[in-house]
């Protein structure tokens, strides 16, 4: 791939050398439209949908930067520049940033602010209510500026859409769905409206539709990495790791510097025995995401799992070291990789410590959770006295 002139860089001047394309509004949350500016002039209005994240950004300036000019994208959040200058540079896609790499102390959060009622009163169009209804803070002038761009202009995919961004942040699943297919209905190429119909489905518990959805997102999208991540997702939960593995991986693809898809990655591998593979993917997990706890404690999963025991004992109690809730599951398969590399006394230790620290069903479901581990350590290394002191700890604990 050749190299592609693009730079970023933080709200400020265009430096003198950028000829040529500000995407403006980088900073505003998906679904967003923004307008590409060329020295302050507009140049173009991107097809929807505009999909204002890194994954998406990614494609966009791919796309603009085919014709060799220098592009210069603005934002206000200075994480999510330099995300896009990390996706950039992950695919050996850029040759110069703009972007100051040294830690940035954290902000002071700050005070949400955008239109409000002043702004709803005196709306004169479709599109000023649509403006509103993607700028205002969360609450009733975003829900009613899109309820009243959908009475003003019915037919617009978009009004719909935010009205169904607008009625999931209102607890209203249902209303939600309603409102994202009746943007598909008038837009089928909305990808966002695809997606978020899949996240509504996943929540009205209907994975089936939510997975039908995310596809249709990958259709109408192939660069967004989350609308293949979540199509893996819904097949997993599907319990269909086989067609997940393949969505993942083209959602890691994508976005390479993600460690959550890299630990999902690494999670269906393992579900499917494919275990030095998922090490691997959970080492890169712990590269991209060092105080990932459960990336740690997945890690020591997947090497107990390929019986390198006393390793494992060392990454379940790092893990353990650096998660301050304390996983019960997880100290059940540290006990067990204790009693798989012999250290049968600290193993029990463990049983009781957890045991006793329970009470009622979800001592009763721990205990469940703890024979079905004794039974796998058994079909792979045998039944040892050890195993047996375990097991009969294990069979004696009551709610």
């Amino acid at each position: 791939m050749e190299d592609l002139a693009l730079g970023l860089h933080g709200l400020g001047p265009l430096p003198d050398h950028a000829d040529a394309v500000l995407l403006a509004d980088f900073h505003r949350a998906f679904p967003c439209r923004a307008a590409v500016r060329r020295r302050g002039a507009l140049e173009e209005t991107p097809p929807l949908p505009a999909v204002a994240t890194p994954a998406y950004v990614l494609a966009r300036l791919g796309q603009l930067g085919c014709g060799g000019r220098t592009l210069m994208a603005s934002a206000r959040e200075d994480e999510i520049v330099r995300r896009a200058a990390d996706l950039l540079a992950g695919r050996g896609a850029a040759c110069q940033f703009e972007v100051a790499r040294e830690p940035v102390p954290p902000a002071s959060p700050a005070e949400v602010t955008g239109p409000g009622e002043t702004e709803l009163e005196t709306a004169g169009s479709a599109a000023d209510l649509r403006r509103i209804a993607l700028h205002a803070p969360a609450g009733p002038v975003r829900a009613r500026a899109a309820a009243a761009a959908t009475e003003t202009d019915p037919d617009d995919p978009i009004g719909h859409l935010l009205a169904g961004c607008s009625a999931n942040e209102r607890k209203k699943p249902a209303d939600a769905a309603d409102a994202f297919r009746r943007a598909i209905e008038r837009d089928d190429s909305v990808a966002a409206a695809h997606f978020e119909l899949g996240k509504t489905m996943i929540v009205l518990d209907d994975l089936e539709a939510a997975l039908a959805s995310f596809r249709r997102t990958t259709e109408t999208l192939p660069e967004f990495a989350p609308g293949w991540a979540n199509a893996g997702a819904a097949l997993g939960e599907l319990e269909r790791p086989e067609e997940a593995l393949g969505k993942l991986e083209r959602a890691a693809d994508l976005d390479p510097l993600s460690h959550s898809l890299a630990s999902n990655l690494g999670v269906t591998l393992r579900d499917l025995g494919r275990l030095p593979e998922a090490e691997r993917a959970f080492r890169w997990t712990l590269e991209l995401a060092p105080d990932f706890v459960f990336g740690h404690y997945n890690l020591a999963n997947a090497v107990y799992l390929q019986g390198r025991h006393r390793e494992a004992v060392g990454l379940f109690e790092k893990a353990q070291a650096m998660d301050p809730s304390g996983s019960d599951r997880q100290r059940l398969l540290l006990a067990a990789a204790r009693l798989a590399a012999g250290d049968v006394e600290e193993a029990l230790r463990d049983y009781r410590e957890v045991f006793d620290s329970l009470e009622g069903q979800m001592r009763l479901d721990m205990r469940t959770v703890a024979q079905w581990d004794l039974r796998r350590l058994a079909e792979r290394t045998g039944v040892s006295p050890g195993l047996k002191r375990a097991a009969e700890l294990v069979r004696a604990v009551r709610a």
